[in-house]
């Protein structure tokens, strides 16, 4: 026989046209309305560990340095006073560098205070309160990969990385900046506390969010 809708064939016992989904009787099926999920599963936070920024922003501020030396060395070396020009130079520079890495470190921390992650039945959404707001949404259907990561600093320290990459990340990039993965489809979060488990944790909810 043939649907009276829209005029598809449709086997002789069938309830419902397979095409348009309207019944024999000319009545719509009911489709069940998918809710979307409103409530926290799960909230992952950074954790500020002033150890590892005091070493990492003092270890870029070192690297500066030495180039700062190196190109200012070449050009008072024949001065007279070139110890002392020198010296001068190096002190200023050290005290702008040590109020730059106090003034950094206070900002970060107050961002560390406004970073969450927080994992729906469907999806993980990421929020920036502070300064500059930015919020990024990722669906689980959409997720490619789960990555965890540690370097040899954050090992020492009891952290790592956990990166979340779509179907339009290049995984493994490792020039992803900060948390949020600017320029790239995906999510990174650094400075994680307890990563195996905390990885296990993302991962499972994310596995079974793929299966809704």
């Amino acid at each position: 026989m043939f649907c009276k809708k829209c005029g598809a064939e449709i086997n002789d016992d069938a309830a419902f046209c397979p095409n348009c989904g309207a019944s024999v009787n000319g009545e719509y099926a009911t489709r069940a309305a998918v809710v979307e999920d409103g409530e926290v599963k799960y909230q992952l936070r950074p954790t500020f560990k002033l150890g590892y920024k005091l070493l990492t922003n003092f270890g870029r501020g070192i690297l500066y340095l030495f180039i700062f030396t190196i190109y200012f060395l070449s050009d008072i070396e024949d001065s007279k006073n070139a110890g002392e020009i020198f010296g001068v130079i190096l002190g200023l520079f050290a005290g702008i560098l040590i109020v730059y890495v106090i003034i950094k470190l206070i900002f970060e921390k107050m961002q560390y205070d406004h970073y969450e992650y927080n994992f729906y039945n469907t999806k993980v959404e990421y929020v920036d309160g502070f300064l500059n707001k930015e919020e990024k949404e990722l669906k689980y259907k959409f997720i490619r990969e789960v990555t965890m990561s540690q370097n040899i600093v954050e090992r020492l320290f009891g952290i790592g990385k956990i990166k979340i990459f779509t179907n339009a990340s290049s995984g493994g990039n490792s020039g992803a900046y900060g948390n949020s993965m600017r320029n790239r489809n995906g999510i990174q979060i650094h400075c994680v506390e307890n990563i195996g488990e905390q990885y296990k944790k993302v991962k499972e909810l994310i596995d079974n969010g793929m299966q809704e």
